[in-house]
């Protein structure tokens, strides 16, 4: 019985997540509660502010996410950033740590600044906390990699009016094109996701005969993720299939919160997991897979999608599915899975996996080194065009699960300008 209730719950609560009518039901409530903490203190422009955001992303249309930033610049405009106690708006902003940044290029002169690249929206909130921004920007170019589309959070809407110089930002959907603009002009969009910086190299794909996994789902424990419609699919899928789960802790989302959902679909010993695995061991996993899949209805970029493919594994993602890395999918890389029958079809995908050539289509589209020149042209030209000077391009970065240099020779090159953030800043750039 407790089984057959957990199995109705996550269904139902996922269904009425997505279901149109919750939305924008859930759209409205933001509204009004957006209306009801209205007021010239601070605290309560925030809370409006979050409000709005929720309501933008909850929008079941264009012009109703657009209606939203509206009042989102209309709450932002009399508010005095100098009043916001940041700490009480964003998580462990006063860490001094930006695990998720790399310095792309060293500072040269005053007319030839360097390059950061900070990714996810609590990393970039640490230089609201925790340096002279205004000093900041007179040395560094900062390149923004968000997180989630759509984008609408409190530090994407504050962060560009704090922030004195021009911020570069990645997406995490091309429709964040239109998107971030809406919320500041100080966004230079740059059409590059974070699965854009993922190195080929590092990947040895295997013949498929010496493929031993049959699915790969390499996604962290967050309910978003979806884990539940893999293992509803297992109970009608032969024991022969061999599936492999790699994730992490997302929130109180753990493994045992894993475990418990496949325990309530009967398939606990059908599949092996894997938690905090190293990026060395993902590498091999997504290799040794014939098929990898992805079930999240929405999220950012996605890397996985466009690791599995230089592994030469083609990817599964819904047709409904609201993620960047969607764009690469097509006849070469994978295939969009339906709700009905997914246990058909995987077992289909499975047995025509061997066809897809998903590498040699990526190689030719995807890289880090593509996107370094990219971003790099996209720089170039924005710095000449305000009279600037540029006589060093940024160097290769690799996602890897973190941004990180490419070469060795970069990483000790540019020691002197992480020495110089973190003494003149208070900014420790990188992981340790």
């Amino acid at each position: 019985m407790m089984s057959l209730i957990t199995r109705a719950r996550l269904e139902v609560e996922d269904y009425l997540r997505w279901n149109p009518v919750a939305r924008i039901l859930l759209h409205h409530r933001a509204l009004r509660k957006a209306r009801l903490c209205r007021s010239q203190e601070t605290s309560a422009i925030l809370r409006s502010v979050d409000q709005l955001c929720a309501a933008a992303r909850f929008a079941p249309n264009p012009e109703a996410m657009q209606r939203a930033e509206k009042m989102i610049l209309e709450c932002i405009r009399p508010l005095d950033l100098t009043e916001v106690d940041w700490r009480e708006a964003v998580p462990n902003v006063e860490k001094r740590r930006m695990g998720k940044a790399v310095v792309l290029k060293p500072r040269i002169s005053p007319m030839e600044k360097g390059v950061v690249l900070v990714s996810f929206e609590d990393q970039w909130a640490r230089l609201l906390w925790n340096c002279n921004l205004e000093e900041f920007s007179d040395s560094y170019t900062l390149v923004l990699s968000p997180s989630w589309s759509p984008p609408h959070s409190l530090i994407n809407c504050l962060f560009p009016t704090a922030y004195p110089g021009p911020i570069f930002c990645l997406i995490s959907n091309t429709k964040d094109l239109q998107i971030f603009p809406h919320l500041s002009k100080r966004y230079v969009m740059v059409p590059l996701f974070a699965s854009s910086w993922v190195n080929p190299d590092l990947y040895k794909p295997l013949p498929f005969e010496k493929k031993d996994v049959s699915i790969l789902m390499l996604a962290n424990f967050g309910k978003y993720k979806r884990h539940f419609l893999l293992f509803k699919a297992l109970r009608e899928m032969p024991a022969s299939a061999r599936v492999l789960l790699i994730g992490q802790e997302d929130g109180d989302r753990c493994s045992d919160t894993i475990m418990a959902e496949a325990r309530a679909y009967g398939v606990q010993n059908r599949f092996e997991l894997v938690v905090n695995a190293p990026h060395s061991t993902v590498i091999e996993a997504l290799c040794r897979a014939k098929i990898s899949v992805i079930l999240s209805r929405r999220e950012g970029s996605c890397v996985a999608v466009v690791e599995s493919m230089f592994a030469n594994t083609p990817v599964g993602l819904f047709k409904d599915a609201e993620i960047g890395s969607r764009v690469y999918i097509n006849e070469s890389t994978g295939r969009f899975l339906q709700y009905r029958n997914l246990s058909g079809q995987l077992m289909n995908f499975i047995a025509t996996a061997h066809r897809y050539s998903p590498r040699a289509w990526a190689e030719k589209n995807i890289s880090c080194f593509r996107s370094t020149n990219i971003l790099n042209d996209t720089l170039k030209t924005h710095a000449l065009a305000i009279g600037q000077t540029w006589t060093q391009d940024i160097s290769v970065h690799q996602w890897r699960p973190d941004p990180q240099l490419l070469s060795a020779d970069d990483r000790a090159r540019m020691q002197a300008s992480y020495d110089d953030i973190e003494a003149r800043f208070g900014i420790v750039v990188g992981t340790d």
